[in-house]
C-alpha cells in the first residue's frame, strides 16, 4: 500500500512503524474472510481492510479533525483484537501494532466524554481482578431487584458450584488450564468440569504410541514426528506383520 508520510512525520517512531505496517498491506480483502466483526456487520469499515484505510487516512493528516470523528473511533473500538485476520493475511501484516497506534492516535484527537471515560476505568478495573469481579457479581446477583432494568438483564444466573477439583497429581500427564478473568465467577464448574473429564479420560487410556506405526513415512498431511520408519509393522486385522510380508501379499 502507497503511503504519503512526510519527512517530518517519519521522523516519528510511530509514525515510521505504521508507515512499515501499511506499505506491507495489498488489500487483497483476505483478512475480512476471517474477521468476526465484518461477518456479522458486513461494514467495510467493521472490517482490517477498512480500519487499516481509516488509520492510514487518520495517520496522513494530523490537522483533519473533520473526517476524523466518533464515527472513527467506534469502527476501531468494534475491533476483537482476536488477530484472527493476521492468521490469513499473505503479506503478513501485524495489524495489531496498526490498531495500537491509531487507537492512540484516535484518543488523543477525539477525546471520551467523562462518563464513557469513567465506565471503561471501572470495567478495567473490575473485569482484569477475578476476586473483585466476583464479588461485584454476588453483590448485583442479590440485590437483583434493586439493579435498574438495563443492567438487571445482563446480570447472569448464579453459576453452578464448581465442587471439589480433582487432584491433577496422581498421573503422568498434565494439562494446564487457563482461568480467565471472569469464567471463575460466571462459570466456575466449566475446568472442573475438563479437569473431571481429563482425569477420568487419562486413568482409564494407556499411554499414546510414539509413533503411529500403520502411517507411512512419505505422508504429507502427517508430522514427521508422527511417521513411521520404514521397518515399523503394519496394523491389519488379523494382526500386525512385517512391511516385508505385506508387500509380497499384495504382490501375489
Amino acid at each position: 500500500m502507497q503511503t504519503h508520510f512526510t519527512e517530518e512525520d517519519l521522523k516519528k517512531p510511530h509514525i515510521r512503524e505504521a508507515d512499515r505496517v501499511l506499505r506491507s498491506c495489498v488489500h487483497c480483502g483476505f483478512c475480512n474472510a476471517t474477521c468476526p466483526t465484518y461477518q456479522l456487520l458486513g461494514d467495510e469499515r467493521d472490517g482490517p481492510r477498512g480500519r487499516i484505510y481509516l488509520m492510514k487516512e487518520m495517520l496522513e493528516n494530523p490537522d483533519d479533525d473533520v473526517n476524523v470523528t466518533e464515527q472513527t473511533r467506534l469502527h476501531l473500538d468494534r475491533c476483537l483484537t482476536c488477530r484472527n485476520c493476521e492468521t490469513t493475511c499473505p503479506s503478513g501484516v501485524e495489524y495489531h501494532k496498526l490498531l495500537d497506534i491509531g487507537r492512540a492516535e484516535i484518543e488523543r484527537r477525539v477525546p471520551r466524554k467523562a462518563s464513557e471515560r469513567a465506565m471503561r476505568y471501572g470495567l478495567r478495573k473490575a473485569l482484569t481482578d477475578p476476586r473483585r469481579f466476583q464479588a461485584l457479581l454476588k453483590l448485583g446477583q442479590t440485590f437483583k431487584p434493586l439493579v435498574p432494568g438495563r443492567l438487571k438483564d445482563k446480570l447472569p444466573p448464579k453459576p453452578v458450584d464448581a465442587g471439589v477439583l480433582p487432584e491433577g497429581k496422581t498421573h503422568k500427564r498434565q494439562m494446564l488450564i487457563l482461568e480467565g478473568c471472569v469464567q471463575p465467577g460466571l462459570s466456575p464448574n466449566t475446568n472442573a468440569a475438563t479437569a473431571g473429564c481429563w482425569t477420568g479420560w487419562a486413568s482409564a487410556s494407556p499411554p499414546l504410541p510414539r509413533q503411529a506405526a500403520a502411517v507411512p513415512s512419505t505422508s504429507i498431511s502427517t508430522p514427521r514426528t508422527m511417521a513411521a520408519p520404514a521397518s515399523a509393522p503394519i496394523s491389519t486385522p488379523g494382526g500386525r506383520i512385517s512391511r516385508k510380508k505385506a508387500k509380497r501379499e499384495l504382490k501375489q
